[in-house]
C-alpha cells in the first residue's frame, strides 16, 4: 500500500480524516473515510481539497478551522472538543491529530480520529449541576444547625441552673433534669457532627487552563449555528473552572437571545481581572432588559430567575463555586447587563475580542 493511500481507514468504523498542505500551507482534508462521509452526508468530491470552513456551515465552519489551524501551527499531537452540527441535531466530538512526517522530519499531513463524547459532555454537566444544588442544601443545613446550637446550649445550661440548690424530694424531678441535660448534650453532638460534615464537603474544584474565544465559538454553535445573531467575545486563555464557565455563560446567552425580544440580538461578552485570584464576567445585550421586579428578588433573595434553569440556576451554580452573579442596569439605559465573579485567573491575552462570524 502507497503511503498516500488511505482507503483503508474506511475499514474503521470512527470517523478518520487526513490534512494536507494547500498552496498555502493551509490545513485542507486530502481524505475522509467512509464512517466520516456517512455521518456527514457527504461525497469525497464534496470534501477533498477543502478547508473546513467551506465543508461545513454556519458558525462551526470557522470554529473547526480555528482549530486545526492552531494544530498545524503547532506541528505537534493536538487534541480539542467541539459541537458539531450533524442533520439536526449537534454533537460533541473529541478529536484528536497526529502529525506525520517523512524521513527528513518535514510533517507532510496530519491524521485525525473523531469520537462522539456528546452524553459524556451531558453527564458532566448535570453532575456539575446536580453538586451545586446539593452544596447549596448542605449550605442551607450546616445554617441551620448553627442556628439550633445556641437554644441547645441555653437548655443544656438551664438544666445546670435548675441542679443548683436543688432538694430532690423523690418525686422524680431530678431524674428529668438528668434527662435533659443529656438530651441537649446529645443534640449538640449531633449538631457538631452535621455541622462538620457540611462544611467538609465542598464543590470539586476542578480550574483548568482553556481559551475563551474557543469556548464562546462552541456556545454560538449550540444556540446559533446558522448565525443570526451577533456576539462579540474576547480571544484569551484562562484558567477556570470550565465546566462551570461554559454552564453560565451558554446560559447567559440563551437567556439574552430568547427574551431579547428581537429577531436578531446583538450581544457582548467581555472578560477581565478583578485580581488575581478573581475573574469578573460581563455579559450584555440590546434587547429589551429586566423587569423591575428582577432586581427586587436580587436584592431579596439573592438571585433572580426565568422558567427552568435560567437566571436562578446560574447564581446558584455560581454561589457554589464561591462567586456572585448581579443583575445590572446597563449606563446605556437600554438592555439587559450581567455581571459573574467567579475564581480564575488570565493566562494569556490575545488581540482584542472576535466577534461570532454569521453564515456564509
Amino acid at each position: 500500500m502507497r503511503w498516500d493511500d488511505f482507503s483503508v481507514y474506511d475499514y474503521v468504523d470512527h470517523l478518520i480524516f487526513v490534512l494536507a498542505p494547500d498552496a498555502d500551507n493551509r490545513p485542507v482534508y486530502r481524505y475522509l473515510n467512509k464512517a466520516g462521509r456517512e455521518r456527514l452526508g457527504k461525497q469525497r468530491d464534496q470534501i477533498e481539497g477543502y478547508p473546513a470552513h467551506e465543508i461545513f456551515g454556519g458558525r462551526a465552519a470557522y470554529s473547526v478551522y480555528r482549530r486545526q489551524c492552531a494544530a498545524w501551527d503547532k506541528a505537534g499531537p493536538t487534541e480539542y472538543e467541539i459541537a458539531l452540527p450533524i442533520g439536526t441535531q449537534t454533537m460533541w466530538a473529541r478529536t484528536s491529530l497526529v502529525p506525520i512526517r517523512d524521513a527528513d522530519g518535514t510533517m507532510i499531513h496530519m491524521v485525525g480520529t473523531s469520537h462522539d463524547i456528546t452524553a459524556e459532555r451531558d453527564q458532566l454537566h448535570a453532575h456539575v449541576l446536580s453538586a451545586s444544588s446539593a452544596q447549596e442544601l448542605e449550605d442551607m443545613v450546616c445554617m441551620a444547625a448553627h442556628d439550633l446550637r445556641s437554644p441547645l446550649g441555653n437548655l443544656k445550661t438551664l438544666a445546670d441552673m435548675m441542679r443548683k440548690d436543688f432538694v430532690d424530694h423523690g418525686d422524680g424531678k431530678s431524674q428529668l433534669i438528668d434527662l435533659i441535660d443529656s438530651i441537649s448534650e446529645s443534640a449538640l453532638s449531633v449538631v457538631a457532627s452535621i455541622m462538620g460534615q457540611a462544611m467538609g464537603h465542598g464543590t470539586d474544584d476542578t480550574c483548568a487552563a482553556f481559551d475563551l474565544g474557543e469556548m464562546c465559538d462552541d456556545i454560538m454553535v449550540l444556540l446559533d449555528p446558522i448565525g443570526t445573531h451577533s456576539v462579540s467575545y474576547p480571544r484569551v486563555k484562562i484558567e477556570a473552572d470550565r465546566t462551570v464557565v461554559h454552564i453560565i455563560l451558554r446560559n447567559l446567552i440563551d437567556n439574552a437571545i430568547k427574551y431579547s425580544g428581537q429577531p436578531s440580538v446583538k450581544i457582548s461578552i467581555d472578560m477581565g481581572a478583578m485580581n488575581a485570584e478573581r475573574l469578573l464576567f460581563t455579559v450584555r445585550d440590546n434587547g429589551v432588559g429586566f423587569e423591575d421586579k428582577a432586581f427586587d428578588m436580587q436584592r431579596s433573595a439573592g438571585g433572580a430567575g426565568f422558567g427552568g434553569f435560567g437566571l436562578r440556576g446560574a447564581a446558584r451554580l455560581v454561589r457554589a463555586r464561591g462567586g456572585q452573579l448581579m443583575l445590572c442596569r446597563p449606563q446605556s439605559g437600554t438592555g439587559a447587563e450581567i455581571k459573574v465573579e467567579l475564581p480564575g485567573r488570565v493566562l494569556h491575552e490575545q488581540s482584542g475580542s472576535d466577534t461570532a462570524l454569521r453564515a456564509g
